[in-house]
């Protein structure tokens, strides 16, 4: 099994692994139709020739024979030495052979060579294989965001390699507020984090946009956020499926 970033010639592969890997997971309580608009939004080939060119993002490719028999999607967080698994995804025909493990060692590895020094993952709570995933591999749930799926609202469990979240303290308009920056949305321009009034992270305060360094953000019912500075939106929801 070769795993390597990800290049252009992998596209159809990924696409391939995303549909079959969402469909096994989620089928059972997601539309058949929400599943086919996440693959036609999130891994249109305009989409992941964008992403593979960032350098805050990390795509790396588990390949059998040339097949892709898996993904992750990983970003590095700006101005901290941490990084997010967002997307660990293993072929169904490919699961129990141990794809999932090696993508995550590679992973690591080369997230450690971008300086990153804590590293989380992203898992629905719901998908009790891949919570218990990152428990085996020595993860520790830290804390819970919501995301949003077409039009219904999961809770999403962030796990972490340190016990503890890790909180910035920060000065706004002479209050101390702290940050989240393992809680993080995916954002137009930049990651939004989530901000809290105390340094335990119990009473929420708001999203910090990292594109303008500001707190001055809206959030709709649907719990869509929008900077009112520099128009950073958060894009819609995504979710996981890890396996080993």
């Amino acid at each position: 099994m070769q795993v390597r970033e990800a290049r252009t010639e992998d596209i159809a592969g990924i696409q391939d692994v995303a549909a079959e890997s969402l469909a096994a997971s989620y089928a059972h309580f997601l539309d058949e139709e929400i599943i086919e608009h996440a693959i036609e939004e999130w891994y249109s080939e305009e989409n992941l020739e964008n992403e593979f060119q960032s350098r805050g993002t990390l795509y790396l490719v588990a390949l059998d024979g040339g097949d892709v028999a898996g993904f992750t999607q990983s970003e590095v967080l700006p101005d901290v030495p941490e990084g997010n698994i967002l997307w660990l995804h293993v072929h169904p025909d490919y699961r129990g052979e141990g794809v999932g493990t090696t993508l995550l060692g590679q992973t690591k590895e080369k997230l450690e060579d971008k300086e990153v020094e804590t590293l989380s993952g992203l898992v629905l709570a719901g998908n009790e294989e891949g919570n218990q995933f990152y428990r085996d591999h020595g993860f520790t749930k830290v804390g819970e965001r919501t995301a949003e799926i077409g039009d219904e609202t999961y809770t999403e469990n962030i796990y972490s390699e340190s016990d503890e979240p890790i909180l910035e303290a920060r000065e706004f308009d002479g209050e101390t507020r702290y940050i989240n920056r393992s809680e993080t949305s995916r954002g137009s321009k930049a990651p939004f984090f989530a901000v809290f009034n105390d340094e335990a992270g119990e009473d929420r305060y708001g999203y910090f946009c990292s594109n303008c360094e500001t707190l001055d953000n809206a959030m709709d019912s649907m719990e869509r956020i929008e900077c009112n500075e520099c128009g950073n939106k958060r894009k819609a929801a995504r979710w996981d499926s890890a396996y080993l």
